[in-house]
């Protein structure tokens, strides 16, 4: 009897921890499995690994980088360059300023003086011949006209011109020497004595000696000597007055 009775306790002690587990065991929430809670690690790492397609490198300092030029200017693929720029004006002219006095080949005189590169010439033979003609004086070359279709033409540098006259259907060359200094060496009745009619014209050659025509009534003659200091000569006792032509806006006419 004494032997049977831990044989009972034991038996007695399982059966209890039978009990207690399984009631340990229905207690435990249903459907819960221990391999999952691995699931998020595993998902966390792979995320790296897949690129955003829309994702913008961004530089030091949280600046985004410029747009490429063909983005700003509209037109992709294809590089801009700025407007080319408007097409400069041409060099200015050399305009001439000076004074030349020689002969035709047909023995007249010729004065041309120029200023800023506008030209006055006259032409006469000291008796009744004389052309008045206008135009330019630049870049080397002489261009200027006269009445009747007169026409001269020329070139000058290195102290001379020469070119060639047309007038009234004929042709002359002439050749020139430039004045030494700044003296005027072409003179012509002023306007206002002009308009008074008498008109005239003086070429001063380097020599100091004088030539040229004065008109009166519609007469040419040749023209008396012209006091340059006074602009003054005397004409059948008639005082004419003359100026340099430099200074005659109505020289030429």
């Amino acid at each position: 009897m004494k032997r049977i009775t831990p044989l009972l306790t034991l038996l007695t002690g399982a059966g209890m921890a039978a009990v207690l587990f399984a009631m340990s065991a229905q207690a435990a929430p249903r459907g819960a499995d221990p391999k999952p809670a691995a699931a998020p690690a595993a998902s966390a790492e792979a995320s790296p690994e897949v690129p955003a397609a829309s994702a913008t490198p961004v530089p030091p300092g949280g600046q985004s980088a410029p747009a490429q030029p063909s983005e700003q200017r509209g037109r992709p693929g294809t590089p801009t360059s700025p407007p080319p720029a408007p097409p400069t004006a041409g060099a200015e002219r050399r305009k001439a300023t000076g004074n030349w006095t020689g002969r035709l080949d047909g023995g007249a005189t010729i004065a041309i003086t120029a200023r800023d590169g506008e030209a006055v010439a006259y032409v006469c033979d000291g008796r009744r011949l004389e052309i008045w003609l206008r135009g330019t004086a630049a870049d080397g070359r002489l261009d200027l006209t006269g009445k009747k279709d007169a026409k001269l033409t020329g070139t000058f540098g290195d102290g001379r011109a020469s070119g060639e006259l047309v007038a009234d259907g004929r042709r002359w060359a002439f050749t020139a020497k430039a004045a030494a200094g700044p003296a005027p060496v072409l003179y012509r009745a002023t306007a206002q004595q002009r308009r008074d009619g008498v008109d005239g014209g003086w070429i001063l050659l380097p020599d100091g000696s004088q030539i040229g025509v004065v008109t009166r009534a519609g007469e040419p003659v040749s023209a008396p000597p012209l006091d340059p200091a006074f602009g003054t000569t005397i004409v059948d006792g008639v005082t004419v007055r003359a100026e340099p032509v430099a200074t005659d806006p109505g020289a030429g006419d």
